[in-house]
C-alpha cells in the first residue's frame, strides 16, 4: 500500500534522519526570513498611501487602493483615510471627533468687549496631490497642528469686528460664518497648501458666558418684537385707513372723470354739429358758386358762339357781296370789250321785246313803239358809254296806233 507513512519509511530508508531534520530546519528558516523580509500591504478603497524608502525617502506620488509586496527593512507604506472627516470645536465633552479636544469651544470678544463662545463643526478631506507634503509636515496631527490654529485665526479675525448682539442671532452671524468658510476654502490658503480641503463649516451655537447680558439681549429682542408688532399693527391700521381714503378718492375721482367726460363729450358733439353746419354751408356756397360759374360760363359760351356765328354770317355776307360785286364787275367788264355793244343791243332788244309783250291796249297819242325803242336805246347807249345810233326806219306797213295784243 502506497501511503504517506510508507513513503516516509522509504525516505527514511534512503535519507538519514539527521538529514531530514536539517531539511525541515532550512525550510523553516527560509519561511521566517521571507516573513521578516517581505510584507503584504493592502490599501483599501477609501485610502491612499505614502511610501517611504531607505534610499529615496518619501515618494512624492501617493499610492492608490491596491495590494503591495514590500521589503520590511527598506520601505514602508503609510495609509491615510481619504474620505470626509469631521473636526469640531465645541463644549460638548461627548463629541470629540477625530481626536478633537473634549472641551474646545472658541472664545472671542466682540467689538463691544463681550465674551462670545462659538461652537463650530468643519467637514474636510485630504488632498491626494498634497498627501506626501502633509505626511512630511503633519503626519497624523493635521487636526491639531493645521486645522485648529487656522480655524481659530480666521474666526477671531471676522468675529471681533461685530457687536455681541449682531453675533447673537440674525444675518450678521450667518455673514460671519460665510466669511470664515470662504477663507478656509481658499485654494491658495494655508489649509489647501497643507493638504486639507475644507468642505463645509457649520456654526452649531453661539453662547454668551455673561447670563445677565443674555437676559438684556432677550429683553431687548422682546421689546423689539413688541415694537415691531406695534408698528405692524399701526401700519395695518394705516393701510386700512389709506385703503378707505383711496376708495373714497377713487369714487370721487371717477365721478369727476365721468362729469368731465360728459362735458367734454357735449362740447365735442356741439363742435361736431357746428362743424357739420359749417361744412354744409361751405359746401352749399361752393355748389352755388360752381352753379353760378357754370351758368356764367354757359352764357359766355353762348354769347361767344352767337358772336362767332354773326361774325361768320357777316363774313359770309361780305364774301357773297364781294362775289356778287366781282361778278357784276366782271359782267360789266365783259360789256366793255370790242363788239360788246352789239351783244348789249341784242340783250336790250330781248328785254324790250319781253317788255312790249306785256303792253295791252292802245299807246298814248304821239307815242309808238319806235319812239319808245328810240328813247330806250339812247338810254342804253348813254349807260354803256357808246354813241347814239339812229333807229332803223319802220317798215312801210307799220303803224304807231296799232293796239297791243
Amino acid at each position: 500500500m502506497n501511503s504517506p507513512y510508507s513513503r516516509l519509511r522509504s525516505i527514511r530508508g534512503e535519507i538519514p534522519f539527521a538529514g531530514l531534520i536539517m531539511i525541515v530546519a532550512i525550510v523553516v528558516v527560509l519561511m521566517v526570513v521571507f516573513e521578516m523580509t517581505f510584507k503584504v500591504v493592502t490599501i483599501e478603497g477609501n485610502q491612499a498611501a505614502v511610501r517611504e524608502t531607505w534610499s529615496g525617502g518619501v515618494d512624492p506620488d501617493a499610492k492608490g487602493p491596491k495590494t503591495y509586496f514590500t521589503m520590511r527593512w527598506t520601505e514602508t507604506y503609510y495609509p491615510y483615510d481619504m474620505s470626509e472627516q469631521r473636526f469640531v470645536m465645541n463644549d460638548n465633552t461627548a463629541d470629540t471627533a477625530n481626536g478633537s479636544r473634549a472641551i474646545d469651544t472658541l472664545e472671542l470678544k466682540s467689538s463691544d468687549n463681550q465674551r462670545v463662545h462659538f461652537n463650530f463643526t468643519l467637514t474636510w478631506h485630504r488632498s491626494l496631490a498634497h498627501l506626501a507634503q502633509m505626511h512630511k509636515e503633519y503626519r497624523m496631527g493635521v487636526e491639531e497642528n493645521l486645522i485648529r490654529p487656522n480655524l481659530m485665526r480666521v474666526a477671531i479675525a471676522h468675529g471681533t469686528v461685530h457687536t455681541a448682539i449682531e453675533l447673537y442671532s440674525g444675518p450678521e452671524m450667518e455673514k460671519v460664518r460665510k466669511e470664515v468658510e470662504a477663507e478656509l476654502k481658499d485654494p491658495n490658503g494655508p489649509l489647501a497648501n497643507g493638504g486639507v480641503v475644507a468642505d463645509n463649516l457649520t456654526t452649531d451655537s453661539v453662547n454668551f458666558p455673561d447670563a445677565k447680558y443674555v437676559e438684556n439681549i432677550e429683553a431687548r429682542q422682546r421689546a423689539v418684537v413688541a415694537q415691531t408688532r406695534f408698528e405692524a399693527e399701526q401700519k395695518a391700521n394705516q393701510a386700512q385707513a389709506d385703503a378707505s381714503r383711496i376708495a373714497a378718492l377713487k369714487e370721487q375721482y371717477e365721478k369727476v372723470v365721468a362729469a368731465e367726460t360728459a362735458a367734454k363729450q357735449m362740447v365735442i358733439d356741439q363742435q361736431a354739429q357746428s362743424d357739420k353746419a359749417t361744412i354744409k354751408n361751405k359746401a352749399d356756397a361752393a355748389n352755388l358758386v360752381t352753379l353760378q360759374t357754370g351758368e356764367s360760363q354757359k352764357i359766355v359760351l353762348a354769347a361767344n358762339a352767337a358772336r362767332d356765328a354773326e361774325i361768320a354770317r357777316a363774313v359770309g355776307i361780305k364774301a357773297v357781296g364781294e362775289a356778287n360785286a366781282m361778278a357784276n364787275k366782271l359782267l360789266l367788264a365783259s360789256y366793255a370789250v370790242p363788239g360788246s355793244d352789239l351783244f348789249t343791243r341784242i340783250k336790250v332788244a330781248d328785254a324790250l321785246g319781253v317788255a312790249f309783250s306785256g303792253v295791252k291796249g292802245y299807246l298814248p297819242s304821239n307815242m309808238n313803239f319806235n319812239l319808245v325803242s328810240e328813247n330806250y336805246d339812247k338810254a342804253v347807249s348813254l349807260l354803256v358809254g357808246g354813241a347814239l345810233v339812229p333807229p332803223a326806219p319802220l317798215p312801210a306797213n307799220a303803224t304807231t296806233n296799232t293796239p297791243t295784243p
